[in-house]
């Protein structure tokens, strides 16, 4: 799966293993080696992606993805070992994608009790559509993909729009957005109130100049009746 060799691996070469792994999680392949590989890496190989923001968004979103794909298509437990670290899909979603956000603080606190792997690999900044790919990769399959180093942005691009068009509802005759709760429970992640119209107003779900009431739903894209979760994502069950 990757070539573990600090010198002669790129962030390319890792994200590449993670969408391999990703892809036979997905199709229901034997993934095990896979996860044997990324087990076994050498810790700083991974030091690679801290220069290739990009890169690091990619791999994390792809092994998140894997883990929360495996769990609901075998029941395996959402965690496996990086570099011999135990990493679940909460640890790579809050202490890495999340830039060390603590999920508890609504977005604008870090996280007090961050171990030595997240404060190494978390990502230096927030992109706040990672949330829309972790919502996608858990409750609306249909909508998720690999996300590769070349293209994540205009593949975050894609989710968020999309995520937002089946779950975001602007009411103007009431003045009202309904929107997803994820907004609530990350406010901070989006820049408060300001930031959410701003973001809503980016994917065409309010006109620039509005500015409606926001209305926390639990609203999901998912196929048939599955509706998202009333705790916030990645809580512990």
């Amino acid at each position: 799966m990757l070539v573990a060799n600090a010198d002669t691996t790129s962030p390319h070469d890792l994200v590449a293993g993670s969408r391999r792994l990703r892809h036979a999680v997905h199709h229901r392949h034997d993934s095990s080696e896979l996860f044997d590989s990324l087990a076994d890496l050498d810790e700083g190989v991974l030091d690679v992606l801290r220069d290739d923001p990009d890169a690091a968004t990619a791999f994390w979103l792809n092994l998140h993805g894997a883990l929360v794909e495996r769990a609901r298509s075998s029941g395996a437990r959402e965690w496996c070992r990086v570099a011999g670290v135990r990493v679940d899909a909460a640890t790579a979603f809050h202490g890495i994608l999340r830039a060390g956000r603590w999920k508890h603080g609504f977005g604008y606190l870090p996280h007090p009790f961050a171990d030595r792997f997240e404060r190494r690999h978390r990502l230096r900044d927030l992109d706040a559509r990672v949330h829309f790919a972790v919502l996608a990769a858990r409750h609306a399959p249909g909508l998720s993909v690999t996300y590769t180093a070349a293209n994540v942005d205009g593949e975050l691009d894609a989710v968020a729009r999309a995520y937002l068009d089946a779950t975001a509802e602007h009411l103007p005759s009431a003045g009202v957005v309904r929107v997803p709760r994820v907004f609530l429970w990350y406010r901070g992640d989006f820049g408060g109130r300001s930031g959410i119209l701003s973001l809503l107003a980016e994917y065409d779900v309010v006109p620039a100049d509005a500015s409606p009431r926001l209305s926390y739903t639990a609203a999901s894209p998912a196929a048939g009746s599955e509706r998202a979760p009333e705790r916030p994502p990645e809580d512990p069950q």
